[in-house]
């Protein structure tokens, strides 16, 4: 890690996680992602996730080397795939990044699982919070209002597919393959998927309905052309090659309420944000 590096591109962040992106002389860009000041846990240690290099027009995963608390990436963008759907809406550009998104996630799984992996980090903050033993005040008010939001039944769903992640016989999983750690190549020829944080033992479903759950959640929230969030999230099922199981809207419902969970505790409360992803999670719910 000796390159010589150029002030900040992109410096960004919340009480979860911060990120820092330079460019290097090579014309690529080093994310360093750290854990943010409210984390309740560091990154799992490195040497956890396997390397799995991709041709040109597929998704490499990139595993972070670590340097002290913090991981180091460098990939082919300043930007991840999340900030640009952000911004231009469903492109269909990003049909084959996605379909390669859900094809190395396959192959991920079809990779033995050390017998040290743990529960993923994301459903510990989750189950955390549904078990009413939030650290912080706000979190726990929130919690509070959770159940009646929602309404009793719902509520139960959401806590017995937290309940059933752990339960299930699991597969060498990322953890949290999300659209913020996407980072198509500014060629448009492939992408890198930034991974080891998150390594973790899970059902086959969870790194896919994490996903396919940040497709619908932004898909809701921006709206625009619904035929064209529909072939993106096509493109993510199929490179994948199996169907999803039934309860997949509960499990995009969980994806939302952690979403949730995590702006209340990283960011901060805002009630209207708040009633926005639990009323979609009630309706997620409810069909």
């Amino acid at each position: 890690m000796t390159a010589v590096l150029a002030p900040p591109v992109r410096d960004f962040g919340t009480g979860l996680l911060h990120t820092t992106v330079r460019s290097l002389p090579d014309g690529g860009h080093r994310w360093r992602r750290s854990p943010g000041p409210k984390a309740p846990a560091p990154f799992v240690p490195a040497g956890s996730f396997p390397e799995n290099e991709a041709g040109a027009e597929g998704v490499r995963w990139v595993v972070g080397v670590a340097d002290g608390d913090d991981r180091i990436y460098d990939v082919r963008n300043r930007e991840a795939v999340a900030g640009r759907l952000l911004r231009e809406g469903p492109d269909a550009a990003f049909e084959p990044v996605l379909h390669g998104l859900g094809a190395a996630l396959r192959r991920l799984h079809d990779q033995p699982a050390s017998a040290g992996l743990h529960a993923p980090r994301g459903l510990t903050r989750f189950a955390t919070w549904l078990d009413g033993r939030a650290p912080d005040p706000r979190v726990a008010y929130a919690e509070s209002l959770l159940r009646p939001r929602l309404g009793i039944p719902a509520w139960k769903r959401v806590r017995a597919l937290a309940e059933r992640i752990p339960a299930e016989e699991g597969v060498l999983s990322h953890g949290a393959p999300g659209l913020g750690s996407l980072v198509a190549a500014e060629s448009g020829a492939g992408a890198d998927a930034l991974a080891g944080e998150d390594v973790c033992r899970a059902p086959w479903w969870f790194d896919l309905g994490w996903a396919l759950g940040e497709l619908v959640e932004l898909q809701w929230y921006l709206g625009g052309d619904r035929a064209a969030w529909q072939r993106l999230i096509k493109a993510l099922l199929d490179g994948y090659g199996r169907e999803l199981p039934d309860h997949w809207r509960t499990f995009v419902a969980f994806r939302v309420l952690l979403h949730a969970h995590d702006y209340t505790a990283y960011v901060g409360w805002e009630p209207k944000v708040f009633d926005k992803y639990t009323g979609f999670a009630r309706y997620l719910l409810s069909v």
